[in-house]
């Protein structure tokens, strides 16, 4: 019985073997960052971060969503607020609650559902002079804004980036055993 003939089903083996593995962490890895995302009507959620590290902005200042998505800001700095300066007719949008000098530190969060097509323009109040303005623009087909697929999680992609590497070490050192390893105890 010749050696070579057997090596050939074992290393086709191992590869249908290793596409399989592969496949099934690829689906795994979409799995678990989708069901990360959070979704609120029929459009999802974006953030937009409110003075990040101290600065005196909106990031991003634009977001372009589809009708029926959530924005949530979120702040990183303290007195600031989200004050509407227009918005499409029939639009129901009041921004941050209280009157608009009323400021939000670290840490709070507000959220308003878009439902009504067209542009939103917002600032901050006490910052509108340095240029802390924002802009969502609501229109069917939905976010040409950040690469025009769901959000994927930070985690998630670490988390993806460390499986495939992982997947890759071990389907190579598997190749090598099988190629290289093996009759310790034979003779040649």
């Amino acid at each position: 019985m010749s050696t070579e003939g057997s090596e050939s089903v074992t290393r086709r083996g191992f590869m249908r073997a290793a596409t399989s593995t592969a496949a099934a962490a690829g689906a795994a890895g979409t799995a678990a960052a989708e069901s990360q995302e959070t979704s609120s009507g029929g459009g999802g959620t974006k953030e937009v971060i409110v003075g990040p590290g101290g600065s005196l902005v909106f990031e991003p200042a634009e977001v372009t969503i589809a009708p029926g998505t959530t924005v949530k800001w979120v702040w990183e700095s303290d007195n600031h607020n989200v004050v509407p300066s227009s918005q499409p007719e029939g639009a129901n949008w009041q921004g941050t609650d209280g009157a608009p000098s009323k400021t939000y530190n670290t840490g709070h969060e507000y959220s308003h559902t878009f439902e009504t097509t067209g542009t939103y323009e917002y600032y901050c109040q006490p910052h509108e002079t340095a240029g802390m303005v924002g802009t969502v623009t609501v229109q069917e087909g939905g976010a040409s804004t950040g690469g025009g697929g769901p959000a994927i999680p930070s985690s998630a992609k670490t988390l993806g980036v460390a499986t495939t590497a992982a997947l890759v070490f071990t389907l190579g050192l598997a190749y090598f055993f099988m190629k290289y390893g093996g009759d310790y105890g034979q003779a040649e």
